[in-house]
C-alpha cells in the first residue's frame, strides 16, 4: 500500500474525531504512527470537535430560515414583464375585479388597499394576460372614464371561445358594441364596453394568415359588403327596440280598429297558405310600429296594456269609442302630468291614451306606443329587466309603503311603462319584440335570469335572428338581431 501523505492523514483524522468523537487518531487503524508535524493540528481539532455550542446552533438555525423567507419573498431582481401592461383607473376598482372574475376568469393576483379603503394597485390575469388597475385618484390626475365622459382605450383580449366568453360576459353586465362574427383577417371576435367605461374587443384565432393574405381578403371585399358590414343595423329600419307584439284572436278586426280609431297605417300583412288567418302583419301608430299575429295553440291571446301618446286626447278617445272600444277610465287632467282617459279595444287591449302637460318632464321622452306593464310588484319586475336585458330604471313614483305607482325602464332606445297592479290595471302577460345587437348572448342573459326558452335564436328568411324566451312573470319576450335587409 503507497503510504499516505501528511494531507491524506489529516484528513482521516479529521473524518474520525467529526464521525465518531472517542475515535483514535490513527487514520486507517492500521497502528501506523503518524505524520509527527500532524500533533499540533490534531490537539487544534479535539478542542473544536464540540463546537458550536447548542445556544449557536439555535441561533444559526433560526437566522438562516429567516434569510430563506426573505429570499423567496423579496428577490434580488424583479421577474420579467410585458414590455407593455395595461393600467386602468376605476371607479370602483374591487367592484371591477370582481366583474372581471365574472365576465373573463379573471384571477387576482395582488390587491393593496389605501388608508381610505381605496384599492391603491391591483394586478389580475386574464387568460396569461397581466392587467393592473387601481380606484381613481382625481386629486393627482389619475382619472376613470366616468369622470372623463369615455376613454379611447380598446383592450384586445385572446380567448380560447370567444363566444363562450361573450356570453359569460354579457351575463356579467357587459354590454354590446359589435357583435361577435368571423372576421376577414383570420380572427372571430367581438367588441363589449364593461360597466365602467372600458372597451374590450374579445378574440378568438381561427386561422393564421399572412399580410399578404389578409390584404388580399380585404381587397376581395365588394364595396357592397364593405359598406353592408359599415351600416347594417341590428334594429330593422322602421323599429325601434322594443316592439308591442299583440297576439290577438281576430287580428284583422283588430287592424281595421287601429286604422279607424287611431289612424294605424298598414305596412305588412301575410296570411297562413291557404286561408284568410293573419301569420303576421305590421302598423304603425305615429312614430311606433305595432307587430300582430293570430292566437293559435301554440300563442295563446297576450293583449297588453299600451301607452298612447296624442295630442288630441278628447278627440282620439272619443274616435277609438266610436270604433268599438269600451271606455273604463273617462278623460281627466291628472296631477302627475297628463291629461288622459283609458279604453279597452276590440281584442282586449287597454289604451291609455294621454298626452303629456307643458312643460312637465316625466312623459317627455315617450314614443306614440309605449307598453305598459302592470305586475303584482314591479321591483322584481325591473330587476328581472335589469339582469337579463341591461335594463335602466330612469323614473320611479314610489309612496312611502313601497307600492310603485308609476316607474320607467329604459331598453336600448325604448322606454317600457310600469307600475304595481291596482284597480282595472291588472298583470297582464303580453308579448313583446326586443331588437339587441346579439340575440344570442341575451337569450342566455335571460335565462340566467330566470326566464326559461320558447325557442333557441336561429337565423329567419325575414333577415332576422331571433328566439324566444319567457320571464318569471309570464311575459314572451322574442330577442332578435336584424342581419340583412330581405325584400317583401
Amino acid at each position: 500500500m503507497a503510504k499516505q501523505t501528511a494531507s491524506e492523514q489529516l484528513d482521516k483524522v479529521v473524518e474520525r474525531l467529526l464521525g465518531r468523537p472517542g475515535a483514535l487518531a490513527s487514520p486507517a487503524g492500521d497502528g501506523k504512527s503518524l505524520d509527527a508535524r500532524l500533533a499540533p493540528v490534531i490537539e487544534l481539532i479535539r478542542g473544536l470537535r464540540d463546537l458550536p455550542r447548542a445556544d449557536f446552533r439555535v441561533r444559526l438555525k433560526a437566522d438562516l430560515e429567516r434569510r430563506t423567507t426573505m429570499a423567496s419573498s423579496a428577490k434580488a431582481a424583479p421577474e420579467a414583464r410585458a414590455k407593455a401592461t395595461p393600467y386602468l383607473s376605476v371607479r370602483g376598482a374591487a367592484g371591477a375585479i370582481d366583474f372581471y372574475k365574472r365576465a373573463f376568469g379573471a384571477t387576482e393576483i395582488t390587491r393593496l388597499v389605501q388608508p381610505d379603503g381605496r384599492i391603491g394597485h391591483a394586478e389580475i390575469d386574464i387568460s396569461g394576460a397581466r392587467i393592473m388597475l387601481a380606484d381613481e385618484f382625481p386629486e393627482i390626475g389619475f382619472k376613470s372614464p366616468e369622470s372623463l365622459g369615455g376613454s379611447p382605450v380598446r383592450i384586445h383580449l385572446d380567448v380560447a371561445d370567444v363566444d363562450s366568453i361573450g356570453r359569460q360576459a354579457v351575463a356579467a353586465g357587459a354590454k354590446i358594441v359589435r357583435p361577435i362574427a368571423d372576421q376577414f383577417y383570420g380572427d372571430r371576435s367581438g367588441q363589449f364596453t364593461d360597466p365602467f367605461g372600458y372597451t374590450w374587443a374579445i378574440s378568438t384565432r381561427k386561422e393564421t394568415l399572412t399580410t399578404e393574405e389578409m390584404q388580399r381578403r380585404l381587397d376581395q371585399l365588394s364595396p357592397e359588403q364593405g359598406e353592408a358590414a359599415k351600416t347594417v343595423n341590428p334594429i330593422r329600419e322602421g323599429f325601434h327596440s322594443i316592439t308591442p307584439y299583440l297576439v290577438i284572436p281576430e287580428a284583422s278586426q283588430l287592424i281595421d280598429f287601429l286604422n279607424k280609431a287611431f289612424g294605424a297605417e298598414e305596412h305588412f300583412r301575410i296570411k297562413r297558405p291557404g286561408g284568410e288567418v293573419i301569420m303576421h302583419a305590421e302598423v304603425k301608430i305615429g312614430d311606433s310600429m305595432i307587430e300582430l299575429a293570430e292566437a293559435n295553440a301554440q300563442f295563446p291571446p297576450t293583449p297588453q296594456t299600451l301607452l298612447l301618446r296624442v295630442s288630441d286626447v278628447d278627440g282620439v278617445y272619443n274616435r277609438a269609442v266610436e270604433a268599438g272600444a269600451t271606455p273604463f277610465q273617462p278623460v281627466e287632467d291628472h296631477e302627475y302630468g297628463s291629461r288622459g282617459g283609458s279604453v279597452r279595444d276590440v281584442s282586449g287591449n287597454s289604451w291609455h291614451i294621454f298626452t303629456p302637460t307643458a312643460g312637465n318632464p316625466i312623459f317627455e321622452h315617450f314614443r306614440s306606443v309605449t307598453p305598459q306593464l302592470n305586475p303584482l310588484r314591479s321591483q322584481q319586475m325591473i330587476e328581472f329587466l335589469q339582469n337579463a336585458f341591461g335594463a335602466e330604471e330612469v323614473y320611479r313614483a314610489q309612496s312611502p309603503d313601497g307600492v310603485v305607482h308609476h316607474a320607467q325602464v329604459r331598453i336600448g332606445d325604448s322606454l317600457i311603462g310600469m307600475g304595481d297592479a291596482n284597480g282595472p290595471y291588472q298583470p297582464m302577460p303580453c308579448t313583446l319584440h326586443l331588437y339587441v345587437p346579439d340575440a344570442d348572448a341575451v337569450y342566455e342573459r335571460a335565462l340566467q335570469a330566470g326566464a326559461t326558452s320558447i325557442q333557441r335564436p336561429v337565423d329567419q328568411p325575414y333577415g332576422d335572428r331571433s328566439g324566444g324566451v319567457q320571464d318569471p312573470f309570464g311575459n314572451r319576450w322574442f330577442v332578435a338581431t336584424h342581419l340583412r335587409d330581405v325584400a317583401p
